[in-house]
């Protein structure tokens, strides 16, 4: 018995590259700030990538994610407005410590994307603002 791939299957999504990003906290005084290295490039004719940050939190204050702002083709952060504005990000997941989308990489241009925490007072936490710069597909996938 022959078996095709399920292009929409679980395993299909497991088999799309990853990007994993570690995020850890320091503090000064009362603000936190997220620390990491979240610029990349998605090179041209790759499929879309699953993205995950994975935030270790030191500073005792319960750092958390909280959303992510997103803007198409801007290469300043953080993007106007608030909110998913991007046709290149989905599948956004939160989870307390870590936090996740899929970077389609359907066009080449930039992705400018925010992610927004929320800690315990007395502390402020900063936001986390990288650009992601995709190169586009050139192939079907």
């Amino acid at each position: 018995m022959s078996q095709t791939a399920d292009l929409h299957s679980p395993q299909q999504k497991l088999d799309n590259p990853k990007h994993d990003v570690a995020l850890t906290t320091s503090v000064s005084g009362n603000t936190i700030t997220i620390n990491g290295s979240g610029n990349f490039s998605v090179p041209n004719g790759q499929a879309a990538t699953n993205c995950k940050f994975t935030l270790t939190d030191t500073s005792g204050a319960n750092v958390q994610f909280s959303s992510l702002d997103t803007a198409d083709n801007i290469t300043g952060c953080p993007p106007a407005g608030s909110g998913n504005q991007s046709s290149e990000v989905g599948g956004v997941n939160l989870h307390g410590n870590w936090a996740q989308f899929t970077d389609n990489n359907s066009q080449q241009g930039t992705v400018s994307y925010q992610w927004n925490f929320t800690c315990n007072a007395p502390y402020t936490v900063n936001p986390f603002d990288p650009i992601i710069t995709n190169g586009g597909k050139s192939g079907p996938f």
